[in-house]
């Protein structure tokens, strides 16, 4: 009988379900996998904050984390919820070495770190690391442009589908259930709606089986609804 996974096994199976990471050089995913830190902290540990010197990359192995932006009038935004596979917290390699954001763990949560040394490591072996990280941040820049046009161009219920899909397809994968634990409260500040329009939209959601509502949770059963939602528009 074989024994448990080791932490090394866990991440790349995590990870090799992040498309980017995935896409990646066979040696250049070995480097990161056998460099990569696993820790677990409590709900409410702060990982970084903005201006904090940048000392690494980071992942999510299980759990999740929320990624905080400041306004110019001091507030802290949550812009997003990274969960298992997720890797982040790179655009700081190429932006100065300093943080641009903040990120808090939502809950109990077990971190992958790969220490600024160990990249600077891998980089010395292979130089292309860093064009790799600018690829990843130019997806992430994608990615924040398609939030700022699902703002001004889908309705509120299309756009709270596309939030749903969105999560649903990195977290999870593209045909079976995922459930994202993701409070109700927490989905509508992320789409820019209020709670009571985020409830209405996800009962109507329910009763036509594309998710199912619990405890601090969200469970996607239906992708194609979901999508066929944002496609209409309605």
């Amino acid at each position: 009988m074989a024994g448990p996974a080791s932490p090394h096994e866990r991440v790349a199976r995590v990870l090799n379900h992040n498309a980017w990471f995935s896409r990646r050089p066979a040696e250049l995913r070995r480097q990161l996998i056998q460099r990569a830190q696993v820790s677990t902290v409590d709900a409410g540990h702060w990982l970084y904050d903005k201006g904090d010197e940048a000392r690494g990359l980071y992942g999510v192995l299980s759990g999740s984390v929320t990624t905080l932006v400041a306004l110019d009038n001091g507030e802290n935004v949550p812009v997003n919820i990274s969960g298992p596979g997720t890797i982040f917290g790179y655009a700081a390699q190429i932006l100065g070495g300093h943080r641009v954001a903040t990120a808090i763990a939502r809950e109990r949560s077990e971190i992958i770190f790969i220490p600024q040394h160990a990249l600077a490591a891998i980089a010395h072996e292979q130089p292309s690391l860093w064009i790799h990280f600018a690829e990843l941040a130019t997806e992430q820049l994608i990615w924040a442009v398609k939030i700022i046009a699902e703002r001004s161009r889908l309705s509120p219920r299309a756009r709270l589908a596309a939030r749903l899909y969105t999560y649903a397809t990195t977290w999870g994968d593209t045909d079976g259930e995922v459930s994202l634990p993701i409070r109700q409260d927490e989905l509508a500040e992320l789409s820019g709606l209020s709670r009571k329009t985020v409830n209405g939209f996800l009962r109507d959601f329910e009763k036509k089986g594309f998710v199912a509502l619990g405890y601090r949770e969200i469970e996607v059963r239906d992708l194609r609804g979901l999508k066929q939602c944002i496609q209409s528009g309605d």
